[in-house]
């Protein structure tokens, strides 16, 4: 098979042969001699075009097939981002031999993508870099895939990115919108100062105040946002923010904007709504980021119709949370509650629901789940978002009420 590709190249027999090889051409001095050199960065822009599946299976599991990695394909579907742990398999694989396959199998779009990618990101560029010449000499190329022009890389790279920027129409925009899910919250990433991939938190959060002014000011909303975010609030100063971490807070709970179909200020419902009183104690049944065993420990001796509601630990990505709940006859069960990312909506037995609180109270209410006939009563304790969940709540009264008297302390019982 790889005789016959490089048949192919040689003899120029391929569909529009000419075309394509000009764009590997273009793109070959830009990345290093093998896959296995690529920075993170290239990593995951190829898997922003790769990881979506698609019906035909032209996907990164038809071109880990052609770089004979079919035997671990099932074990790479569990991975969060497969096309990253493919290309750390290619210890021996060219840069050239990867790209000839994207062609071969008609994925030229990906060579495109990156093109662009080296577009808006002048200062990843490595010491390969094309002469003017050698550049000026693929002019009929698309103009979309201009470089900017280097001379003898002495030129700011800052410089260079801001021209090549302004070259990239907004419609270049639509290949990453299956990750941010929406055009809110790509421009709020790539509005903030860094790298791509990870921005301060210092940066991230005066973003976020801007963006959303009054929703970043409502309790304990930056606290929760640094938890599902993966960062400690007392270090949050010298931390960073991953964009993956990024992709899948949107994911959870909508794009970044303000108003009440953003995330922050979904995140301020559920803060508000998700708790209530038991023996003196206000607790929360939202657990954020928790594996299944840590969820079932913490059931286990709990009575009937306790429960949670947790982040997946593995499909986080996908928008997907999982409610355990501990039954009276199975011990405890834990089941995904699927997110529709078209329309945002939950899913969970054939319904769909706007957001966790009205999953909440509907299986409150109802039996509508086959393998858990068990009505949901108690919010599971010792939960550990209950510090930030109830400190919200403890802080109301004291914000808008009249010292420790009536009107303050009822107003904390909403």
């Amino acid at each position: 098979m790889e005789d016959d590709r490089s048949t192919r190249w040689g003899n120029g027999s391929s569909a529009s042969s000419d075309g394509c090889a000009s764009k590997v051409d273009l793109l070959l001095p830009y990345l290093p001699e093998l896959v296995k050199d690529f920075t993170w960065e290239v990593q995951n822009e190829f898997g922003k075009c790769l990881n979506p599946l698609k019906e035909t299976g032209y996907d990164w599991r038809i071109v880990a097939s052609r770089l004979q990695l079919s035997c671990i394909i099932q074990c790479l579907e569990q991975k969060r981002n497969p096309t990253v742990e493919m290309l750390r398999e290619c210890t021996e694989t060219t840069s050239k031999e990867l790209l000839e396959i994207l062609v071969d199998v008609k994925r030229t779009d990906v060579i495109d993508h990156i093109l662009k990618f080296f577009g808006k990101n002048a200062n990843l560029l490595g010491p390969r870099r094309p002469t003017q010449e050698s550049i000026a000499s693929n002019s009929s190329l698309d103009s979309s895939l201009s470089w900017p022009l280097q001379d003898s890389g002495n030129a700011s790279s800052e410089m260079d990115s801001d021209i090549s920027k302004s070259k990239l129409g907004p419609s270049e925009s639509e290949e990453t919108c299956e990750n941010f899910l929406s055009d809110e919250s790509e421009k709020f990433w790539l509005n903030i100062p860094g790298d791509y991939d990870r921005k301060s938190w210092t940066n991230f959060s005066q973003a976020a105040r801007n963006c959303c002014q009054q929703e970043m000011q409502q309790g304990n909303v930056e606290k929760f946002l640094c938890k599902v975010l993966h960062i400690e609030y007392a270090q949050a100063a010298d931390s960073h923010v991953r964009l993956e971490h990024f992709l899948t807070l949107v994911a959870l709970f909508g794009p970044f904007k303000p108003g009440p179909d953003g995330c922050l200020q979904k995140m301020h419902g559920l803060m508000k709504n998700s708790t209530s009183v038991r023996e003196g104690t206000r607790e929360s049944w939202f657990a954020g980021h928790m594996n299944e065993t840590e969820a079932a420990n913490l059931l286990e001796d709990q009575s009937p119709g306790s429960f949670l509601v947790r982040i997946s630990s593995s499909r986080a990505h996908e928008g997907v949370f999982v409610l355990a709940v501990k039954t009276r006859n199975n011990g405890v069960v834990q089941i995904q509650i699927e997110r529709d990312l078209q329309d945002n909506n939950l899913e969970l037995a054939n319904q769909k629901f706007p957001d966790l609180l009205a999953v909440v109270s509907a299986l409150r209410r109802n039996v509508l789940l086959e393998n858990c006939r068990q009505l949901l009563i108690n919010p599971c304790p010792r939960l550990p978002l209950n510090a930030i969940f109830s400190g919200y709540m403890d802080r109301s009264p004291r914000r808008v009420g009249r010292g420790r008297g009536g009107r303050g302390r009822g107003r904390s019982q909403r």
